[in-house]
C-alpha cells in the first residue's frame, strides 16, 4: 500500500488546469452512487427498464411487501422514504468492534432487513444508503452479473477507466488514515450493498469520468449521462438528479457528490455552464469537500 496526500484535479474545457494527477487508488465511497445511477440510466435509455418500474419487478422476493412498491425513480433520487441504513446495522456493530459494517450484508440479510419496512412518503428527499444498496443489487439481478461487472460494462470500460472497480490492485492502494494520521487496518467491503459505496478509483480515472460529464460521448452512454444529470426531484435551489445533488445559485448550477468510508474521503462536482469540474480524493477521515468546492468554483 502507498502513502500520499489527497490528490485533486480541476478540469476546464477538457484540459487539466490545476492539481496533481495520481495513479494511487482510493476508495470513493458514496460517489459510487453516481455510477450505480449510470448503470440504471443505460438500461432506461436502452428501453430495458423504466424509472417508474417498481423494485419488486427486479426483486420478486419483495413482491407483496411494502418496500416492493418503491420505484426505481424514488431509489435513484433518494425519495423512497427508506431509512439511511439497513435496520439495526449500527446497533449490531456497536460493542463488537465491527470496523467493516457492510461486510456481512449479503443478499439474504439485505432483503430480510427490508421485508417488513413500510417506507414513509417524504415531503423532501432523504439520503439513503439502503436505497442505493437495494438499487445496485436489483440491477445486478436484472443484468445477471456482479456489481463490478455491471459498472465495467456500462461505464468504466467505454470510458477507458481501467483502474476503477470493486477489486483494486493492492500494490497501488493509498493507505487510509484516521483524522490523527493513524492507518486504518481494515477498509470497508461491500456485498449486496455494493451500489452504495464499493468502488475504488484513481484521480486519473476520475478525470476521464469528468470529461465525459462535460462532453458526453455519442451513443447510449452519452444519452445515459445526459439523463443522469436531469433534475428529477426536489425544488428551488436544491434538486436531485440521478444520484447527483443539483445546487443552483448566482454562480450557476452545480452537480456534486461526496463520499466517505474508513480512512477515505472524496468529492466531485460538475459545473456544465462554466465547463468546469473537479475531483478530490483523500486518504484520511478529514473532509475534502471544501477543497473540492474551491477547485470547481475558483477562477
Amino acid at each position: 500500500m502507498r502513502v500520499e496526500p489527497a490528490s485533486g484535479l480541476l478540469v476546464e474545457d477538457r484540459e487539466v488546469v490545476s492539481g496533481a494527477p495520481s495513479s494511487g487508488i482510493y476508495q470513493i465511497g458514496s460517489i459510487t452512487k453516481v455510477f450505480t445511477a449510470l448503470v440504471l440510466a443505460r438500461e432506461v435509455v436502452g428501453g430495458r427498464l423504466a424509472l417508474e418500474q417498481q423494485l419488486q419487478d427486479l426483486l420478486p422476493r419483495l413482491a407483496d411487501r411494502p418496500v416492493g412498491s418503491v420505484t426505481l425513480r424514488e431509489l435513484v433520487t433518494h425519495t423512497s422514504g427508506l431509512p439511511r441504513l439497513p435496520p439495526g446495522m449500527w446497533r449490531k456493530s456497536v460493542g463488537k468492534e465491527r470496523r467493516d459494517p457492510y461486510a456481512d450484508i449479503d443478499e439474504s440479510s439485505l432483503l430480510s432487513s427490508v421485508a417488513d419496512l413500510a417506507p414513509r412518503h417524504p415531503s423532501r428527499p432523504g439520503y439513503s444508503n439502503l436505497g442505493f444498496g437495494l438499487l445496485g443489487h436489483a440491477l445486478t439481478r436484472h443484468l445477471g452479473t456482479s456489481y463490478d461487472e455491471a459498472v465495467r460494462a456500462a461505464v468504466t470500460a467505454p470510458l477507458g477507466m481501467h483502474d476503477t472497480g470493486c477489486a483494486p490492485d493492492p500494490e497501488r492502494l493509498v493507505v487510509g488514515r484516521s483524522r490523527r494520521g493513524r492507518p486504518h487496518d481494515v477498509a470497508w467491503t461491500f456485498q449486496a450493498m455494493a451500489g452504495a459505496g464499493a468502488l475504488w478509483s484513481t484521480v486519473d480515472d476520475m478525470l476521464l469520468f469528468l470529461r465525459a460529464q462535460l462532453d458526453p460521448p455519442g451513443g447510449p452512454l452519452g444519452e445515459a449521462i445526459a439523463l443522469s444529470q436531469e433534475p428529477l426531484a426536489g425544488s428551488g435551489r436544491m434538486r436531485r438528479a440521478m444520484a447527483w445533488l443539483q445546487v443552483g445559485g448566482k454562480d450557476g448550477t452545480l452537480l456534486f457528490h461526496n463520499g466517505g468510508t474508513a480512512g477515505y474521503r472524496s468529492f466531485t462536482a460538475v459545473d456544465a455552464s462554466r465547463r468546469r469540474a473537479a475531483v478530490v480524493l483523500g486518504a484520511s477521515d478529514r473532509s475534502v469537500d471544501r477543497a473540492g468546492m474551491h477547485l470547481v468554483r475558483s477562477g
